[in-house]
């Protein structure tokens, strides 16, 4: 994959906030931008987006993002991702000799909608503004997926964020079945549980 520049990001961040945010959506930025905001930077070279969007309105936005130049998915298919069955599609743009992706969470799970209430607006870069998940958020993300590279992000998360609300991570990681993780990571972070409902 073609490894884009921190402004092309920037540039086509802004786009997609246009288009959605103008057809009277609430965004959210997550993902390795979203990490990136509230910890140690590392590279990242796409775009994640979660969006109060129903199902039934994806084929006309995916319509109105390829008038907009960017390229649809195969399908107008929606996928479940991971246990939870977190619906999204992906849309990509061109650059250089490859496409660059943006995946597309929906909104669709109390967990998800809550989050995205939760997000906050902040300065990305010099004139770049977005909502963005806030760390216990992106953290009970991570748990769910953990990959390799999740884990990665949790341990930047835990190396600055040192005042997270707990009792809201707690209840999460407890819905989604993820506490043996939470458990996993803190310990990995020599960091010792905080008592329940702290």
């Amino acid at each position: 994959m073609a490894r884009p520049p921190a402004r092309e990001l920037w540039e086509r961040l802004q786009h997609l906030q246009r288009i959605l945010e103008g057809r009277g959506l609430t965004v959210a930025v997550m993902g390795g931008i979203a990490v990136n905001a509230w910890t140690i930077p590392a590279p990242t070279y796409d775009i994640d987006l979660c969006v109060d969007l129903r199902e039934e309105d994806v084929p006309g936005l995916i319509r109105v993002l390829e008038a907009e130049g960017f390229v649809p998915p195969p399908t107008a298919w929606i996928e479940s991702v991971g246990t939870p069955k977190f619906r999204e599609f992906s849309v990509s743009w061109p650059f250089q000799d490859g496409l660059i992706p943006a995946d597309i969470y929906l909104a669709t799970q109390p967990f998800q909608r809550e989050a995205l209430r939760r997000s906050r607006r902040i300065e990305l870069a010099q004139g770049v503004e977005a909502r963005i998940l806030t760390p216990e958020d992106l953290l009970i993300y991570k748990l769910i997926a953990w990959r390799n590279k999740d884990r990665a992000a949790i341990d930047r998360l835990f190396a600055v964020q040192n005042q997270l609300d707990w009792a809201y991570v707690r209840e999460w990681a407890e819905s989604y079945g993820v506490m043996d993780r939470l458990r996993d990571a803190w310990r990995d972070a020599a960091i010792a549980p905080p008592p329940a409902g702290g």
